[in-house]
């Protein structure tokens, strides 16, 4: 199991990973994760990222879905 966020990664980092999630503004939570909002690259919580990871497949068989009913 991979270990890249917990423990000895995160001293390098600024506050050791933890800040405020510019999603859901929570405070004192690690923000390790990159993901792309808006066009931009940031740092979110591990709620967030899923919570986008998911939207972004609930939008997708939607749009195919749409695709195969216009041919």
């Amino acid at each position: 199991m991979s270990k890249a966020h917990r423990g000895v990664p995160l001293r390098s980092q600024p506050a050791h990973g933890r800040g405020e999630c510019p999603i859901c503004h929570a405070t004192g939570i690690k923000v390790v994760y990159e993901q792309e909002v808006d066009g931009q690259k940031v740092k979110v919580c591990k709620y967030c990222k899923a919570a986008l990871k998911n939207k972004a497949l609930k939008a997708k068989p939607a749009a195919t879905a749409e695709e195969a009913a216009a041919n």
